[in-house]
């Protein structure tokens, strides 16, 4: 038994060493680092909710600007098609279509053998260029079957609403043909009549150089049946040129009057009919820029009245002097004059 002063006494001890324990125990808590600022491997390390999500993303984010930096100075990469895909059947229809205009109109035509879209893109061309020599044929007559074959085909009028207006025609053919003019002359006034048509151009040749006088008299004459059965097709020709054809003294007068849109012609081994030789142009209302005369058979050409007339060729002609007869031209600007000399 120990006496009231010893157990005091260890009471007193036992106190001690208690607040000695919970004093040790306070020290290690104020020694634990902050939240912010604990060890990654410290045993009372709380994870942060989103934490790992905002580091992935911000090296996701790291990244795609090294990416971008490095991919300023390199080009794109090509983009990638099936090797058996039809790129340019892909392309839109206007693009076709400058595609087919760059190319000579039988490969166009040709062109449209390839698909069901490709068929139809050749009558939508805005620039038709059809020359009869380009067609082969044992006879002239199956050369102009051939031509007004491929014309019927190409100028065959599709609805407006469906379609890009023919804005340049240009037909090369040969006289005479009566069934062949017909078409064309049908054919060039559908076309015409849609009244977007900026450039009409005939060219106009017999088959055959050995013509006598009296034959070719008689194809002029086919011509101006033909000029005058088809008024709306020559009301907006824009361009003519004959060849190896005999005309009247009236002829070519009456031929430009009647052609208001008329702004060259060009008369190339051309003649006249009937004595004297002497040529005369009088169209005071028409708006004929350029008159070329080439190896006309005629001992005069008189320009009596052409108001807008600027330009004049004159070659090899078959009188001793200049043909050429100046009346009233008051736009005229250039006069070219070319005749091969004698030689004996």
């Amino acid at each position: 038994s120990l006496s009231p002063s010893s157990r005091a006494c260890r009471e007193s001890t036992k106190s001690k060493s208690a607040a000695s324990r919970r004093g040790s125990k306070g020290s290690r808590i104020e020694m634990v680092a902050p939240r912010g600022r604990r060890s990654p491997s410290g045993p009372d390390r709380r994870p942060q909710a989103g934490g790992g999500e905002r580091s992935a993303g911000g090296a996701a984010a790291s990244e795609q600007k090294a990416a971008a930096r490095v991919s300023v100075n390199q080009p794109a990469p090509p983009p990638k098609f099936n090797a058996g895909a039809d790129r340019i059947s892909a392309l839109p229809e206007h693009l076709l279509l400058e595609i087919l205009e760059r190319l000579d109109l039988r490969e166009a035509v040709r062109a449209g053998a390839l698909s069901r879209r490709w068929r139809r893109l050749p009558k939508h061309l805005s620039r038709v260029d059809l020359d009869v020599a380009h067609f082969q044929g044992a006879t002239p007559l199956e050369a102009m079957d051939a031509f007004t074959g491929a014309a019927r085909s190409l100028l065959a009028v599709v609805p407006l609403a469906e379609s890009s207006a023919l804005k340049s025609l240009i037909l090369g053919f040969y006289m005479p043909s009566p069934p062949h003019l017909s078409t064309i002359g049908r054919l060039v006034q559908d076309v015409v009549s849609l009244g977007q048509t900026e450039c009409l151009e005939f060219c106009i040749s017999l088959p055959s150089p050995s013509n006598t006088v009296p034959q070719r008299a008689e194809i002029g004459r086919q011509f101006m049946s033909f000029c005058q059965a088809y008024p709306v097709a020559f009301s907006w020709l824009t361009s003519l040129a004959l060849e190896r054809l005999a005309f009247g003294h009236s002829d070519i007068t009456e031929l430009i009057s009647s052609c208001g849109r008329l702004r060259r012609l060009t008369l190339r081994t051309c003649r006249l009919v009937d004595l004297p030789f002497v040529l005369k142009i009088d169209t005071p209302c028409s708006g004929i820029q350029e008159l070329k005369f080439l190896c006309v058979g005629c001992t005069r050409i008189d320009l009596i009245s052409v108001p807008k007339l600027r330009q004049v060729v004159c070659h090899s002609w078959i009188s001793e002097k200049l043909p050429l007869h100046f009346g009233y031209v008051p736009e005229l600007r250039s006069v070219l004059l070319d005749s091969r000399a004698m030689a004996w």
